[in-house]
């Protein structure tokens, strides 16, 4: 899944959910140096970033895959309600919550990482 506009969320505003240390795709910094942030006032905060929302299926195959059709509702071993994490190449950015706008599947931030 991919978008050029994500909606910044502020740790004050994140969920109240925990993070187990298990749960990052990589381990977050303990602190953030402020010469190393980007500033969002340049071209480089600009650029455009593809993200990926990612759910594990187990036992999905191509096959299953193959016979997919519109309405087609699959099912997985993660609790409804529970964040998924965002996160773009090999690094996670942010929680996120899956949300239907209008006919759309749209994904909402909750908590940075």
């Amino acid at each position: 899944m991919s978008t050029t506009a994500l909606p910044q969320v502020e740790p004050s505003q994140a969920g109240a959910a925990s993070d187990a240390p298990g749960d990052a795709l990589v381990a977050s910094p303990q602190s953030l140096e402020p010469e190393l942030l980007i500033s969002p006032h340049t071209l480089a905060a600009r650029l455009p970033v593809e993200v990926d929302v990612a759910i594990p299926l187990r036992g999905f195959r191509v096959r299953n895959l193959l016979a997919l059709d519109t309405g087609t509702v699959v099912a997985s071993q993660w609790i409804q309600g529970e964040d998924v994490p965002l996160g773009s190449g090999d690094v996670q950015l942010a929680w996120s919550e899956f949300e239907v706008v209008d006919t759309k599947l749209a994904v909402r931030l909750t908590r940075l990482v």
